[in-house]
């Protein structure tokens, strides 16, 4: 019943989106969370418009990231200070950063209008330092997510409405919940434990080193997973209102589970 639940919802925001009304999901849910300076070793920094912020993160261990209606491009990079930049749409209320102890936070947040929708979103890039490593979340609620090139600890990743691309990255956990959009996650880089839990979208998963178990529980859409030949996993497959297609060889050790559930589509793994 919890799945048909979710999956009615996710057909009720598909709905909303096609015929035309404003799209709330994600991006008025969080507007009560504006950060304040509220202890004397914060340190804040605000811009609105035009977005130019360079932070020393040296000792953070956790980066929060919560964006409301931006597109976001985040990735590593050779410098010594976390750079953000771009410039926001007039439907962003501004952005701001926080330093306290060891969580770095970024949080951009909509101005609360009523029609927002994936062309009106602001454009950022957030650049961080390959010297981290620690926790990564992420929470957007309108607009695109491009996660490169990252060596984390643990990430949480929450997706609103709009497309999230994972492109070679590496952790040992990776829970993932995600609205209406694709999913594509594709790495070649060593992998630990991976949760989605899927909306409305396509889902693609390509992975090249695995060391944890996948659980992927979708709702409206086709999951393609890709494992490399004799991957030490056992497969097992649900498919709601759909079809399942296993043709990946595996081996026989079987060290890790994958669990692959969708509501309506269609499920493939293979090599």
């Amino acid at each position: 019943m919890k799945k048909i639940f979710k999956v009615i919802m996710a057909l009720t925001l598909t709905t909303a989106m096609f015929t035309g009304c404003g799209i709330k999901f994600g991006a008025e849910s969080r507007n009560n969370n504006w950060f304040t300076k509220n202890s004397d070793d914060s340190q804040e920094s605000i811009s609105s418009k035009n977005v130019n912020i360079s932070e020393s993160i040296e000792g953070i261990t956790n980066l929060d990231i919560s964006i409301d209606v931006s597109n976001v491009d985040i990735k590593y990079y050779d410098g010594t200070n976390l750079e953000i930049s771009g410039v926001l749409s007039k439907y962003s209320k501004g952005l701001k950063v926080e330093k306290k102890s060891n969580k770095f936070v970024i949080k951009e947040e909509s101005n609360q209008n009523k029609n927002i929708n994936p062309d009106n979103s602001s454009n950022i890039e957030i650049n961080i330092p390959r010297s981290f490593n620690g926790d990564l979340e992420v929470d957007f609620g309108v607009g695109d997510c491009k996660i490169n090139d990252l060596e984390v600890n643990n990430m949480s990743i929450t997706t609103g409405v709009g497309e999230l691309s994972l492109k070679e990255i590496s952790f040992n956990k990776l829970e993932l919940e995600s609205g209406v959009g694709e999913i594509s996650l594709e790495t070649k880089k060593k992998t630990g434990d991976i949760t989605i839990e899927g909306g409305v979208g396509e889902i693609y998963v390509s992975l090249g080193d695995i060391n944890g178990n996948l659980k992927l529980d979708g709702g409206v859409g086709s999951a393609t997973i890709k494992v490399p030949t004799d991957a030490p996993i056992n497969i097992s497959t649900n498919a709601g209102l759909g079809g399942s297609n296993i043709s990946a060889k595996t081996s026989n050790e079987a060290k890790f589970n994958f669990d692959i559930k969708m509501g309506i589509g269609e499920v493939e793994v293979t090599n």
